[in-house]
C-alpha cells in the first residue's frame, strides 16, 4: 500500500512538472545590440526587456533554487537546467521519505546519472546523424571535384547547404577558407566538428590537397562504403524498433486484458464464494 501511494504521488509530482513546463511560455533574451537605438543610443519602450518596461519579472521557483544551491554548494557550474532536475528530485525524494525509505534515494540517483545518459543519447543522435548525411556529401564533393573545383572552393560551394552537424562543420571550414585559412585547417575543423566518421573522407581530401593523388575514385568508393553504413544502421534501428515498442504495447494492453477477463472472473467467484 505505501509502495502504490508513493508511486502516485512521484507519478502526479512529475505530471505536475511536465504540464507547467508545457503551459509556460518561452521568453526570448533581449539582445544587448537590440536593446539600444540606432539614432540616440536610448532604447525604446517596445525594445526594453520585461523588467525595464514596467512589466513584472518572472517569478523563479523555489524548487530551481534550492537546486542551484545545492550545486554552488557542490562546486557545480551554473546550468538553470540541472538546478531544476536537481531540485524536483529533492522534493520528490523527501516526499517519498516517510512513505517508501527505501525509493528515496531513487530520484537522488536519477539526477546525478541524467547528464551522462543525456550526453550519451546526444552523442549517439549527432553520429547518427553524420552518418545519414555522409553519402550525400561525399557524392557532391565528387560532383564538385569533377566540375575542376579544389579542396578549399568546393567546400566554399557546398557550405551549409546539407544542413544538420555535417553542414555545420562544413560551414565553419568554409568560413576558415574564406577568412584566409587553408585546406589542410578546414579539413581539420570538420573532423573536429563532425567526429571521427568523417575521418576517411578528411584523408581523401587532405592526400589529394597534399599529394595530388585521384580524388574522384576515393570519393566514389567512400560514398559506396558510406552508404553501405547507412543501410545498416537503417537495417539495425528496424530491428531494435520491435523491442522498443513491446514496452508501452504491453503497458497499454495488459491493464485492460486485466480489466476486461481477469477482473470480471474475479469479481463472479467472489459473489458466488458470499452467503
Amino acid at each position: 500500500m505505501r509502495l502504490a501511494a508513493a508511486l502516485g504521488l512521484a507519478w502526479a509530482i512529475a505530471t505536475a512538472v511536465v504540464v507547467g513546463e508545457r503551459r509556460t511560455p518561452a521568453r526570448l533574451p533581449v539582445q544587448p545590440d537590440q536593446a539600444m537605438s540606432d539614432n540616440d543610443g536610448i532604447a525604446s519602450p517596445g525594445e526594453l526587456a520585461p523588467s525595464e518596461a514596467g512589466q513584472r519579472p518572472p517569478r523563479c521557483s523555489p524548487v530551481p533554487a534550492v537546486g542551484g544551491w545545492l550545486r554552488r554548494a557542490s562546486r557545480r557550474p551554473p546550468d538553470r537546467e540541472a538546478d531544476r532536475r536537481v531540485g524536483w528530485s529533492v522534493v520528490v525524494a523527501l516526499a517519498l521519505l516517510p512513505l517508501a525509505p527505501t525509493l528515496a534515494p531513487v530520484p537522488l540517483a536519477w539526477a546525478a546519472a541524467s547528464p551522462a545518459l543525456a550526453n550519451r543519447r546526444a552523442s549517439r543522435a549527432h553520429d547518427a546523424a553524420v552518418g545519414d548525411q555522409l553519402p550525400d556529401v561525399v557524392e557532391l564533393l565528387a560532383l564538385t571535384s569533377a566540375a575542376g573545383l579544389p579542396i578549399a572552393a568546393a567546400v566554399c560551394a557546398i557550405g551549409r547547404r546539407p544542413g544538420g552537424p555535417l553542414g555545420d562543420a562544413l560551414g565553419r571550414a568554409a568560413a576558415h577558407v574564406e577568412r584566409g585559412g587553408t585546406a589542410a585547417e578546414a579539413l581539420d575543423l570538420v573532423v573536429e566538428s563532425a567526429g571521427t566518421r568523417v575521418r576517411p573522407l578528411a584523408d581523401a581530401l587532405a592526400a589529394h590537397d597534399r599529394y595530388g593523388t585521384a580524388l574522384v575514385p576515393a570519393l566514389e568508393r567512400l560514398a559506396v562504403e558510406a552508404r553501405v553504413r547507412r543501410r545498416r544502421q537503417a537495417e539495425e534501428e528496424a530491428r531494435r524498433l520491435p523491442v522498443v515498442l513491446l514496452f508501452p504495447m504491453v503497458l497499454t494492453t495488459l491493464p485492460a486484458f486485466a480489466l476486461l477477463t481477469v477482473v470480471p472472473l474475479l469479481a463472479g467467484s467472489f459473489g458466488s464464494l458470499s452467503p
